[in-house]
């Protein structure tokens, strides 16, 4: 008897813990994240000051407030101290890539001096993701090691409150076994499993571990596949790039319903028909931009709205730098929303759903959306 009280003794403090150290979230309106780095310096006063009454909850990108300084980690720790004396409930999540091995860091030239922690390919020859860009072999336990133990200095011994692991889907992908081979590419794998356990038992069990993520397309459709030890799970191509079939939305829907429902942190990030990457595009007027991603709100809004759960944000623009729309705003933001209903209606492509405040309708087929505020 003694042993049964004593496990919902803990397992009480686990949940209740769990609330804690989650971003504190509300229905009253739609619940939005930030995702972005800036360039040149870090945040003015009053944009850390419109960050901070618009959400309590962000992701500081690698490269944040460069040149201006020489590493990451020191912008990244200088600006989750700024937000959190503005908004103490704030959440900051340093940007860590579990994969590429990004030169804006100083933990960069740790990796450098350990040739022996640079991934290879079959030939060989090192692997790079695209020019200069090396990736880590997560296989070997001392990258890990060197990797969890950047996690916990800027995490438990600095100032944010948790990790984004990103390049999840990058680091499991199937096409991977035609450069590592089939060993090689299992090992990584297993290395992976590993380097989040070891991440999660090195910042303790009330900092956030986001990773990316939940990723639908015709070849590939990867959903929330590593539950184990992580809280946060992104969406980071709804509607676009190879993720904007109908087939493809909705499975990331379906997805998002399902993380949102097991006691996931979900985060959605759509975009406005329009990427940083596409040059004719960036060409344009900024105010173009904002017409165009004004024109275009209601389709992926109501995608968002149709499968969000509790502890689900969304975030709207078109890239990872502040400039890039991730301070503007939009009046539906600030209607009144309430909690939901009803869990979504499928039918076929068609989708519905009701909110204290508002009424949602979306044909993944057609691209149509509806979003009747009461």
């Amino acid at each position: 008897m003694k042993n049964i009280f004593f496990f919902l003794f803990i397992f009480s403090i686990s949940a209740y813990s769990q609330e804690d150290y989650y971003p504190k979230f509300s229905w009253e309106t739609v619940p939005i994240a930030f995702h972005f780095g800036k360039s040149d310096s870090l945040m003015t006063k009053e944009e850390a000051k419109f960050v901070t009454s618009k959400s309590n909850f962000i992701v500081l990108e690698k490269g944040h407030g460069l040149p201006s300084y020489k590493y990451t980690e020191t912008t990244i720790e200088k600006e989750a101290k700024h937000l959190k004396e503005i908004n103490p409930d704030m959440k900051v999540i340093f940007y860590w890539n579990a994969f590429l091995d990004y030169g804006m860091y100083k933990a960069h030239e740790v990796y450098q001096e350990n040739p022996n922690w640079w991934l290879r390919k079959q030939d060989g020859e090192l692997d790079f993701k695209s020019k200069g860009l090396q990736r880590y072999d997560l296989s070997n336990v001392e990258v890990r090691n060197w990797w969890t133990n950047v996690a916990k200095n800027e995490i438990v011994d600095g100032s944010t409150d948790g990790i984004f692991m990103d390049a999840f889907i990058q680091i499991s992908d199937p096409n991977n076994i035609n450069l590592w081979g089939q060993e090689k590419y299992d090992s990584v794998q297993q290395g992976l499993n590993d380097l989040i356990k070891e991440t999660r038992e090195k910042l303790g069990d009330n900092k956030l571990i986001v990773y990316n993520g939940i990723r639908s397309t015709p070849k590939r459709n990867v959903g929330n596949v590593f539950p184990d030890y992580t809280d946060v799970v992104m969406i980071e191509h709804f509607g676009h790039f190879a993720s904007d079939s109908k087939e493809s939305m909705l499975t990331d829907i379906q997805e998002m319903e399902k993380a949102g429902k097991s006691g996931k942190i979900v985060v959605f990030k759509a975009w406005p028909g329009f990427a940083w990457i596409d040059k004719d595009f960036m060409v344009k007027p900024y105010s173009e931009k904002i017409k165009i991603s004004e024109d275009n709100i209601t389709f992926p809004l109501a995608a968002f709205l149709v499968g969000a759960q509790e502890h689900s944000y969304f975030i709207y623009n078109w890239g990872y730098k502040m400039e890039m729309g991730c301070l503007e705003w939009y009046p539906e933001f600030d209607k009144p929303l309430g909690k939901p209903i009803n869990d979504m209606v499928v039918n076929g492509y068609e989708l519905t759903r009701i909110y204290e405040h508002a009424s949602i309708w979306i044909n993944l087929e057609t691209n149509e959306a509806k979003i009747n505020w009461k």
